[in-house]
């Protein structure tokens, strides 16, 4: 049996930094983000908006960068 991806994963380059960002799966409104290979934490859209949900450790200018990618 095939096993497909249950999420798309989107990569993003920021300096040296690699974020790697995930849906998951069952919420396509809630997504993983891991940055250089360590988690940071979830972002969430809600009302065509998105948020960084408590104990995210995501730095702003990073957030914003991630909102724009996932923007387009």
């Amino acid at each position: 049996m095939d096993n497909k991806a249950a999420t798309e994963q989107k990569q993003i380059k920021i300096g040296g930094d690699v974020i790697t960002i995930d849906g998951v799966k069952g919420d396509k409104f809630l997504f993983r983000v891991m940055i250089n290979k360590t988690f940071k934490g979830y972002i969430q859209k809600r009302d065509g908006d998105y948020y960084r949900l408590d104990g995210s450790d995501i730095h702003n200018l990073i957030f914003a960068k991630i909102c724009h990618s996932l923007g387009n």
